[in-house]
């Protein structure tokens, strides 16, 4: 093999190294994933959700329809 081609090989020998390499992060990054306990979802308070629905209201980025909707949903659900 001339120089050029064992340059090529050992290059290609360290992409190989390096893949293999984060193909095992990836692999230990997934099992801490599943061994951590999921966060419980918080749940906002209905309170809270209203007010926010009303200043999405008063800043027009919903329409009164649209508020009654969220706001009617938010009561059936307690």
């Amino acid at each position: 093999m001339d120089q050029q081609a064992q340059a090529y090989q050992a290059q290609q020998d360290q992409a190989q190294r390096q893949i293999e390499a984060q193909q095992r992060q990836i692999e230990a990054l997934q099992q801490q994933k599943q061994q951590q306990p999921q966060p419980q979802p918080q749940h906002e308070d209905p309170t809270q959700k209203l007010q926010k629905y009303a200043d999405l209201k008063q800043k027009g980025l919903i329409s009164d329809e649209e508020f009654q909707k969220l706001k009617a949903d938010l009561l059936s659900k307690m």
